[in-house]
């Protein structure tokens, strides 16, 4: 039986994926990343326990329920792997309970997803990219490594509707990175890759060549300026560019403006968790802002951020979904959570499940349950499972409101 899937292993959300059950299990057009999801999802698999005693789904779920309901501050992380049907559960549970919630893109690319959702930077769509732009550049990300097929399905290698001769004479590729890594290594003789000491130098050649004056990378910029005024362009902005900036994302988005006098240029956000985009269009649909919220105060600010409300030592309970925030957070940091009420929702064992007064296992979004999710350039993608397991984190946290 070969069956039709999308993988959420990354933003790109593949949705050509084909699942072969007959007899042997094989998973075809997936990377490593995305094939592993499929063929090792009954591996490392969490177990329902509270206070680290073994214990059912539905007591494990009623427990919860109780500690969120007598918690005077709550904060709700996570929520990036899942799907939008239970990112919205998630922020009703929050709203409920007048809590704070947030999620990596906080610290991630969640000012770019802003900057797309409140039209301050021109986007396009990965399909649009795919079939038109000629200029490609992946400035502080790294593709190859964070979303495998990524340059192959949308951007430098494939054959698009106007670019039919791809990338050996319709794509011209640049790669802006602070060291040599794997998509850098790509570049060819034609083509440019960087190595900025700065990014706000970077940004001030650009401006610098466009105005007829002088600058840092002459060279450099003004191939690229030649190139762009060939054809679209795209800009592929990762975890590099957000903290080379230095919190300084207007001279970006200046730059981008300036651009489009000379060309269609487009900004994308690329490298980050399969839903974060859909979590950031969610929560922006509901308050106006895509992170660090408090439904008790209906505002968001920088100090609302997870890692922040927990070095201050403000939440006396988290519930955390899909996320691994011991793993991923500074360990003075994470620390935190053992001192406090943690409640996890995971379909897998991690770091955090081990430190937590509940777990509560799910299934695999794209696996064991379908839904919609939010690919990077914010199309909707809607999933299938190929599994079957009920216990779908819009189960879990339907039963969890219901009892708040």
């Amino acid at each position: 039986m070969l069956i039709q899937a999308t993988c959420a292993g990354c933003a790109c959300l593949c949705d050509d994926i084909v699942v072969e059950k007959n007899g042997e299990f094989k998973v075809k057009n997936a990377c490593r990343r995305g094939a592993g999801i499929f063929l090792n999802y009954l591996e490392g698999r969490a177990k329902p326990s509270i206070n680290g005693e073994t214990s059912s789904l539905e007591e494990a779920i009623e427990r919860a329920s109780e500690i969120i309901a007598d918690s005077k501050k709550l904060a709700v992380y996570g929520m990036d792997t899942i799907t939008l049907e239970a990112q919205k559960l998630a922020i009703k549970i929050a709203e409920k309970t007048d809590a704070f919630i947030d999620d990596c893109s906080s610290f991630c690319l969640g000012n770019f997803v802003e900057a797309c959702l409140r039209g301050e930077i021109p986007t396009t769509t990965l399909d649009y990219v795919r079939d038109n732009a000629y200029v490609i550049i992946y400035w502080g990300a790294n593709p190859v490594h964070s979303s495998p097929r990524h340059m192959s399905r949308y951007s430098y290698f494939p054959r698009g509707k106007n670019r039919q001769r791809g990338y050996e004479e319709d794509r011209f590729l640049v790669v802006i990175d602070v060291r040599k890594d794997h998509t850098s290594k790509i570049v060819k003789k034609n083509e440019v890759f960087i190595e900025p000491e700065s990014d706000a130098e970077l940004i001030d050649s650009f401006v610098k060549i466009m105005e007829g004056k002088a600058a840092k990378y002459s060279g450099e910029v003004a191939g690229i300026l030649r190139e762009i005024k060939k054809g679209d362009a795209v800009v592929f902005g990762g975890l590099g560019l957000r903290y080379g900036l230095e919190g300084d994302f207007k001279k970006f988005y200046n730059l981008l403006r300036k651009l489009n006098e000379f060309s269609k240029v487009y900004f994308i956000p690329a490298g980050f968790h399969s839903n974060m985009r859909g979590f950031n269009e969610s929560l922006f649909e509901k308050t106006g802002y895509v992170n660090r919220y408090s439904f008790g105060e209906q505002t968001s600010r920088k100090e609302f951020e997870f890692s922040k409300l927990l070095t201050s030592s403000i939440p006396d309970t988290t519930l955390i979904i899909g996320s691994d925030p011991v793993n991923s957070l500074p360990f003075d940091v994470s620390m935190h959570l053992s001192k406090i009420n943690t409640i996890t929702i995971d379909p897998r064992r991690t770091f955090t499940t081990e430190i937590s007064d509940v777990v509560i296992p799910s299934s695999i979004s794209g696996v064991e349950n379908g839904g919609t999710m939010v690919r990077s350039d914010g199309v909707k993608i809607k999933l299938n499972s190929v599994f079957e397991n009920k216990f779908d984190d819009t189960y879990i946290l339907e039963r969890i409101l219901e009892r708040i």
